[in-house]
């Protein structure tokens, strides 16, 4: 039976802050108190059914649907700082997606590639955006590869970075994960806040800066919930 969808809507009185990250001065949109009937999301998703993600996916938990009234109801809120503050092409969210994510892994269980500074995409007009449906388990952190000084990994440098980053994990390949942690240089963090949304640059190397991993639960009620959505323009 298909459950009934949350009465979402967005907060006109959201705080919105730009903030301007590392180096190259990337822009994280930050949003808080983003959404009215937040409370009744994280309900949608403890009705909802969570199961491994899909095939070549390194999310270190499992996935379920966002409501189909999710993307209808932030892709449009979206189109203004995507033009305005990320140089974006409007009216281009059509092959956008989302999903619930609730962490399950601790940082000792995730494999090494789930646990490292990654890129979701090496398309300069894809974005990614991160929803905080809890506040317990540590935000969104935003890196330096240290080896070439890459904060934003663009199809014109995804090769030399691949280089590098294959060579570095091959050679430390029966070394600890810290170790390879410290071949990256934390440039940002945004804390995670409850019903706190964050727009980046899917070419940003970023990381989940996992906090109180022994709380993590399986009930979304509980864990480590957010919405995810990759924005392609």
């Amino acid at each position: 039976m298909t459950q009934s969808l949350p009465p979402l809507s967005l907060n006109r009185n959201a705080r919105i802050e730009v903030r301007r990250i590392g180096e190259e001065k990337q822009p994280v949109f930050v949003v808080d108190e983003a959404f009215n009937g937040c409370e009744d999301l994280v309900e949608f998703a403890a009705r909802s059914a969570f199961v491994p993600p899909t095939t070549g996916s390194y999310y270190p938990g499992l996935n379920a649907h966002l409501p189909a009234n999710y993307l209808p109801t932030l892709l449009p809120a979206l189109e203004r700082p995507l033009t305005e503050i990320f140089d974006a092409l409007p009216g281009r969210l059509g092959r956008s997606y989302g999903f619930f994510g609730l962490t399950n892994l601790s940082p000792a269980q995730m494999a090494v590639r789930q646990g490292l500074p990654h890129t979701d995409s090496a398309n300069a007009r894809s974005f990614a955006s991160v929803h905080f449906l809890s506040a317990s388990f540590g935000g969104t952190a935003f890196y330096r590869h240290k080896a070439t000084g890459f904060e934003v990994i663009s199809n014109v440098r995804a090769n030399a970075f691949k280089t590098v980053r294959t060579r570095e994990i091959d050679s430390h390949d029966a070394q600890p994960r810290e170790t390879l942690a410290h071949l990256y240089e934390e440039i940002a963090h945004v804390e995670p806040v409850f019903n706190r949304l964050i727009l980046y640059r899917a070419t940003q190397l970023h990381a989940m800066r996992l906090e109180n991993a022994d709380a993590l639960s399986l009930d979304p009620k509980y864990g480590r919930l957010t919405a995810n959505t990759f924005l392609n323009t």
